[in-house]
């Protein structure tokens, strides 16, 4: 069975799929940065038999509201704990994030250990612990990368062009999804890409959360120094295709974080594991429902 919703939140109105039997255990996915529901389009067919599988589009991207409400403003860690605590409804739920959805994934165990039964992360944003592999201020990113204060001024405009977003918009999901996907597998159809990526409102959001991230990985950071993570079942899946290094020591430093963590390279997928390896998601995600 299938809901297709919009639900009140702390942020504005969230777009929110629900697939499965209302009363299995509850799996929360989050889409990468532009992202959408989706995204997640494979992973959930795989899951339907198994849980009741939440999708949402968070505050301005797919087919949710603009940021507003008492936590709105631009992206940040405060502003994505308010979505999944409107996405999850309170019980306690695995969460599956995928790149920079996995840092919010982890923020919102670390404040809210008792909604959060189980973690998936899936080839996380390489932000481990301080001291170990590449963890970084918000000060190092900002100089590292050249495009923050590029999209931090263009997500700033009080209007982008219709235009403008009907070109660059379409054509950006299609560059990344031939740089991210082995396989260049596309979940949604072009009229629902152009309905969602051809929007301004749309590129501005996914323009908001590139410039917010060097604050997002502070507060994170931040957080981890306060409070601990839950000792709940954690799966981190690094792409094999893409992982270097640094990637690994990052992704293994993430998967200790819980004494019952583990980490596990998937062969066959780059970054967009969700289009490449669908099944290694889904049977990292019945692993930690079946712990």
């Amino acid at each position: 069975m299938r809901t297709d919703s919009m639900i009140p939140s702390r942020v504005g109105g969230l777009h929110v799929l629900r697939d499965g039997p209302a009363d299995a255990p509850v799996v929360v996915l989050g889409p990468g940065l532009g992202g959408s529901c989706l995204d997640w389009r494979l992973v959930a067919r795989l899951l339907t038999g198994h849980a009741s599988v939440v999708r949402f589009d968070r505050p301005g991207t797919g087919h949710s509201g603009p940021c507003s409400g008492p936590c709105g403003g631009p992206p940040s860690l405060r502003r994505e704990m308010a979505v999944l605590a409107a996405a999850t409804g309170g019980a306690p739920v695995v969460l599956v994030g995928h790149s920079v959805a996995a840092l919010h994934m982890e923020g919102f165990a670390r404040t809210r250990p008792e909604a959060v039964r189980g973690l998936v992360l899936v080839d996380p944003s390489v932000e481990p612990p301080d001291g170990i592999g590449s963890a970084r201020s918000a000060g190092s990113l900002r100089s590292i990368d050249p495009l923050v204060p590029v999209t931090r001024l263009l997500s700033r405009l009080p209007t982008l062009p219709r235009r403008l977003a009907r070109r660059v918009g379409p054509a950006g999901r299609q560059i990344a999804i031939g740089l991210g996907a082995l396989t260049r597998r596309e979940t949604g159809s072009r009229a629902e890409l152009a309905e969602i990526y051809g929007r301004p409102e749309v590129l501005r959001a996914v323009l908001a959360e590139y410039a917010a991230y060097p604050e997002l990985v502070t507060d994170l950071q931040r957080l981890r120094a306060e409070r601990p993570l839950p000792a709940v079942p954690l799966v981190v899946l690094t792409a094999g295709r893409a992982c270097g290094p640094n990637v690994l020591v990052g992704h293994r430093a993430m998967a200790a974080m819980s004494p019952l963590g583990e980490h596990v390279v998937v062969p066959g997928s780059r970054h967009l594991m969700p289009l490449d390896r669908p099944d290694a998601v889904a049977l990292a995600v019945r692993r930690v429902l079946a712990a």
